[in-house]
């Protein structure tokens, strides 16, 4: 028996509650069973979803897109095709698998949970990335406004660094933020000597 929260969205009503019908009857708690035109007007947060079951017999970009960027899910697309050009545009759209055939409950548990694990991973990686960026803007700025301490005070390139240190830990803030408010400073001084 599964613990996972499925949203069933499927473009055919009827197709929809029987597979809904099926995975209940295969121990799968099933918290909404929708049907594709009314996705835009539902919120599945409220709803406690785990995963979101995408059965489309043509699988079209901007639904799985709307899918994916609304419910912030993984998404398992199941459909009868196998086209290289629809399956290279849902994992675009990004959908977390991408299975040519149709639900099949005894083999679903395993799906989801491999579709689950991916998923995360795929956040986690898009979190460092983030992280990632925000470090080298940091050190693009630190740089930048030791170079200004520097020309400003006569500084060495240490005692500048120690300089911007001491202040953003007074102002209990990250060295970034510090030198970007002395370079946002110093542009709102020059711009103001020019007018």
């Amino acid at each position: 028996m599964s613990n996972i929260k499925i949203a069933l969205i499927d473009d055919h009503l009827e197709r929809a509650q029987y597979i809904q019908k099926s995975l209940t009857e295969h121990g799968f708690e099933v918290v909404a069973c929708i049907s594709v035109k009314t996705i835009n007007l539902l919120r599945l947060e409220k709803l406690n979803a785990d995963v979101i079951l995408l059965d489309m017999d043509h699988p079209q970009r901007d639904i799985i897109e709307s899918c994916v960027s609304q419910f912030d899910l993984p998404t398992v697309l199941f459909t009868k095709n196998s086209h290289r050009d629809t399956i290279k545009n849902a994992i675009d759209a990004g959908v977390t698998a991408y299975i040519v055939d149709g639900i099949d409950p005894s083999k679903l548990n395993s799906i989801l949970d491999i579709s689950i694990q991916q998923f995360k991973k795929h956040k986690k990686l898009l979190c460092d990335l983030e992280e990632t960026k925000n470090k080298l803007a940091d050190r693009k700025d630190i740089e930048r406004a030791k170079v200004l301490l520097m020309n400003i005070h006569h500084l060495c390139e240490n005692d500048a660094f120690q300089l911007l240190r001491k202040n953003a830990m007074s102002h209990r803030m990250s060295m970034g933020e510090m030198s970007r408010r002395l370079l946002d400073a110093q542009e709102l001084l020059q711009s103001s000597a020019k007018e």
